[in-house]
């Protein structure tokens, strides 16, 4: 590809979706309250990044994230839900400012792929 088809790409592609603070706030605020919690599981098989997977990551104080996971106890029942178990981890990832600062994944398997 020349320099001029590369340019000619650039005007013609679609960036990325990108939505503004205000609307996400106002969508936020529109939602449901209590919306049921759907994972898609991830294939067991899955090697590498769990990015473009169905996940959580919190980041923070045991504080925040222990608020947070309170508030996601509907997601235990993939624990026990025939055919898929949660991966998590919990773990400290540093420090900023001399306090100490952490991380929570959490992924829902798929046990039957």
């Amino acid at each position: 590809m020349n320099f001029r088809e590369y340019i000619f790409r650039e005007y013609i592609e679609a960036k990325p979706w990108k939505a503004k603070r205000a609307d996400i706030i106002k969508f936020w605020q529109g939602l449901r309250p209590n919306m049921p919690l759907r994972p898609t599981p991830v294939n067991k098989q899955h090697k590498g990044t769990k990015f473009r997977e169905d996940g959580l990551r919190i980041t923070g104080s045991p504080d925040f994230i222990n608020g947070v996971l309170s508030r996601l106890k509907d997601l235990l029942q993939y624990d026990t839900f025939p055919g898929t178990k949660l991966e998590i981890e919990y773990r400290q990832i540093g420090q900023e400012q001399g306090l100490p600062v952490y991380v929570c994944y959490l992924h829902v398997i798929d046990r039957k792929s």
